[in-house]
């Protein structure tokens, strides 16, 4: 049953009109262990974001960097985000960047929650990027950019060449301050721009 609320584009708080971001649902873990649930492996896995969300961004910078392009593929959704919110782009839309498509892993959706709803068809939080989908067994790894990051950083290390697999984007002896950096990039400048857009 669809529970979600009348507009995905309400995120203000009703009594003051501040934004509101509420903590992310899915919050499992790629590991390269033996015996994981989410274990690192090439191609298994699909990354969905949007150009316009800043989140989603720091995924396919890390993404990058990394050389993850062969390893973890993408697709970017329509950047208009209505009522339904985030939508995949129609097959006859021609728009610029790389891989903004119909979704290429389920053929029937038209919107990023119908991802969601296949997962757990009562979810009742947002929708939103970016999300990493374990296309082998058909569920939701996260939804919570930190953490993903973080997977990127270094759970598919065995599967780079050396030149990658040296990349550390967060070691261990700079893990205060980069911390403390995210503090205020988090406050400030990502999640500035929602406060900004979605207040009332």
């Amino acid at each position: 049953m669809d529970k979600a609320p009348d507009s995905i584009t309400n995120w203000a708080d009703k009594k003051t009109g501040a934004f509101n971001r509420l903590p992310s649902k899915f919050r499992n873990f790629i590991s390269k262990e033996p015996g994981a649930e989410f274990p690192a492996e090439k191609g298994r896995y699909h990354l969905y974001v949007s150009y316009a969300c800043p989140w989603a961004h720091r995924t396919l910078i890390v993404r990058k960097l990394k050389g993850l392009d062969d390893i973890i593929p993408y697709t970017s959704v329509h950047w208009e985000m209505l009522e339904k919110g985030w939508r995949f782009a129609k097959p006859d839309e021609k728009l610029p960047g790389d891989n903004v498509t119909p979704d290429p892993i389920h053929k029937d959706v038209t919107h990023l929650r119908d991802i969601y709803f296949k997962v757990n068809p009562d979810y009742e939080g947002r929708f939103t990027v970016p999300l990493l989908f374990d296309v082998k067994q058909g569920k939701i790894v996260s939804n919570e950019s930190s953490e993903i990051i973080r997977m990127f950083n270094d759970q598919f290390d065995d599967l780079l060449p050396e030149k990658y697999k040296k990349v550390d984007l967060y070691p261990k002896h700079l893990r205060e301050e980069i911390e403390a950096v995210n503090e205020w990039t988090y406050n400030d400048i990502n999640n500035g721009v929602y406060k900004a857009g979605f207040a009332q």
